[in-house]
């Protein structure tokens, strides 16, 4: 959770898109987004129409080919969706750079309905429902101009200062070597 000195910024889409889409089931999809400050990974949002299996998100950099999505950066345990917003912590917040990421989901079940549009950059291939991989598949199975009501919740705050000095080390003792 925040604390006043923390703020909370968001990449991705925010919005409940009106495109109904579903199928996507042990399919490891990702879409485009842009941080433009360095921030750490707090939690994933993906909006749901209708629940159904277990979900997985993520969070991956552009060293794929082409800018494609590269290495896992943060994901979060599985869960089990609800209609409406899902949010769910990442495993491991880490601090990432300014740039382009790519925020990933992975559904265990087709049954699971949610939202799109037709604008943006999407990646995808088939991936059995677990952890997620550590590496982005560098040739997916497919790409189009889409993307979901899926976003990531970033605290652009600086890590905490160390303000406590060094105290000297007691119990030590040394023996001469000849």
């Amino acid at each position: 959770y925040f604390t006043e000195a923390q703020t909370a910024i968001t990449i991705g889409e925010t919005g409940v898109l009106t495109s109904n889409d579903s199928g996507n089931g042990n399919l490891l999809i990702a879409q485009q987004a842009t941080l433009s400050q360095t921030a750490t990974i707090q939690s994933l949002s993906f909006y749901v129409t209708t629940a159904g299996g277990n979900l997985i998100l993520g969070i991956y950099d552009a060293t794929g080919p082409n800018g494609g999505p590269g290495a896992k950066k943060a994901e979060t345990n599985s869960f089990t969706p609800t209609t409406g917003w899902n949010t769910a912590t990442v495993i491991t917040p880490i601090s990432l750079p300014a740039g382009t990421y790519w925020l990933a989901y992975l559904p265990s079940s087709s049954s699971l309905a949610f939202r799109l549009a037709y604008t943006g950059s999407a990646k995808w291939y088939s991936y059995t429902y677990g952890v997620m991989p550590a590496t982005f598949s560098p040739s997916p199975t497919g790409s189009d101009l889409v993307h979901w009501s899926f976003y990531a919740t970033l605290d652009t705050s600086p890590p905490p200062s160390d303000t406590t000095a060094p105290t000297t080390p007691t119990g030590l003792s040394a023996t001469a070597v000849s």
